[in-house]
């Protein structure tokens, strides 16, 4: 059976600002594939949509780098730096690669991404969950793992979803298997005394030898301190 286009092209635009555009076909086995496209512009997504369906007839489409069959480690990274990067703000990029770095890669990093299913991901969370981490941090991690595999899927670079089987953990029952109550997060409040607040300013305005340093938002911290804003409003 034959390639076959089944439609010239969509594009729309993102909440970011970022253009994405799509193209449906047919491949040889009769399945319903869809190529996509992103960029800064609109005009470039189209341009590349018009030379995509100029040379489609050309010679079947090879997926050279397939993210597949490499680690979560190497496919994860290389998306994070080429596809979230540019579009990211520097602190919300930071996030990312903190999450993966160290709730994400040393549990999955070496598996070959194709070989990861829904009870390794599962596994993950309850790791996390039992090592005694936040909930915040562990929903990061699952929501990183949900982005990163609809990319994937997206651009047909994986045949099953895993996150599809995955739900995240219900926030009661992961404080009750910590031993934590689930209270009101107005019930929560932390007070430090001076002496603490003390010592959280000289750890956040620490530098290294080379007078650089130590936290690359050590601003915000100080900034908390003296207003009470919540790490969402700053």
């Amino acid at each position: 059976m034959e390639r076959k286009l089944l439609t010239n092209g969509t594009t729309s635009k993102n909440k970011n600002g970022r253009w994405n555009g799509s193209v449906w076909y047919m491949d040889e086995h009769g399945e319903r594939k869809r190529k996509s496209f992103s960029a800064d512009t609109q005009k470039e997504v189209k341009e590349r949509i018009k030379s995509y369906i100029e040379h489609f007839y050309d010679k079947p489409e090879v997926k050279v780098d397939n993210a597949s069959t490499k680690s979560l480690k190497e496919s994860m990274q290389n998306w994070l730096e080429v596809f979230k990067y540019p579009s990211l703000q520097r602190t919300t990029y930071d996030r990312y690669e903190v999450t993966a770095e160290h709730q994400i890669y040393p549990y999955l990093g070496k598996k070959i991404v194709r070989d990861i299913s829904g009870s390794d991901i599962k596994k993950v969370l309850n790791s996390i969950m039992m090592s005694g981490k936040s909930y915040s941090t562990c929903k990061k991690a699952y929501l990183l793992l949900s982005e990163f595999y609809r990319y994937l899927e997206r651009e047909d670079l994986i045949e099953k979803n895993p996150m599809r089987n995955v739900e995240m953990i219900k926030k009661g029952n992961y404080l009750s298997a910590q031993g934590i109550e689930n209270k009101p997060q107005n019930e929560l409040v932390t007070v430090f005394s001076p002496e603490e607040i003390e010592l959280l300013k000289t750890e956040a305005f620490k530098r290294f030898g080379n007078g650089k340093p130590l936290y690359k938002q050590s601003a915000i911290y100080f900034l908390m301190l003296n207003t009470g804003l919540r790490r969402g409003e700053v």
